[in-house]
């Protein structure tokens, strides 16, 4: 999937079975399918497994290891970027199928290439069928979100995903907005403006 989609970041949850999951990301495996071998990756976030991690190897992996209030921080940055209208859901897969028949290329696909075309409008279905088994689960904490499954044979998984990689956009976001403040707005230089003593006067 790396080599196909070529990401900027995988973002890999740390916690549990996770954690063999990302140990196998930073070594050299061998894909059987296709019979070639696969390149480690490195974490550019956790400390920890940089001694284990291949020297050179390219640092595309984010580890999260959420606890409460990591988890109320993502519940947060994913619901405001909702409620904001910031982020747009996919169409069902009902509706991409009906609109998809309705074009001469979509009727003239095979049956492999029509489920491919509408595998991510499946997968978004399923996302917002989680999204609306869930929720607001009381924490004592005024200041943490938390949430729980109506219905606990109806897994979370993809939401969980969803919101890990929202809550990583977020943390780009502010980090680009810090930059820039410290460079000025706009990319304007500042003047800064100390005050000497000594007979120096004022000096800019």
């Amino acid at each position: 999937m790396i080599e196909q989609f070529n990401p900027k970041v995988v973002i890999i949850d740390i916690n549990g079975i996770g954690i063999s999951f990302a140990d196998a990301m930073i070594k050299e495996t061998f894909d059987e399918k296709f019979q070639v071998m696969r390149p480690a990756y490195g974490f550019n976030n956790r400390e920890e497994y940089l001694p284990l991690q291949p020297r050179g190897c390219e640092k595309i992996l984010y580890g999260i290891k959420a606890n409460a209030q990591l988890n109320s921080d993502m519940h947060s940055a994913l619901y405001s970027k909702v409620y904001s209208g910031k982020l747009k859901f996919l169409i069902s897969e009902s509706d991409a199928k009906v609109k998809l028949l309705a074009t001469k290329k979509g009727q003239r696909m095979s049956p492999e290439d029509k489920n491919k075309r509408l595998l991510p409008h499946e997968i978004t279905s399923i996302l917002i069928n989680e999204i609306m088994n869930l929720k607001l689960k009381p924490t004592g904490n005024a200041n943490q979100i938390a949430v729980e499954q109506i219905n606990e044979r109806t897994l979370k998984d993809k939401f969980s995903a969803l919101e890990m990689g929202i809550y990583w956009i977020v943390q780009e976001e502010n980090t680009l907005m810090s930059r820039r403040r410290n460079r000025g707005l706009g990319g304007k230089k500042r003047t800064l403006v100390f005050s000497g003593r000594g007979g120096g006067g004022d000096k800019r």
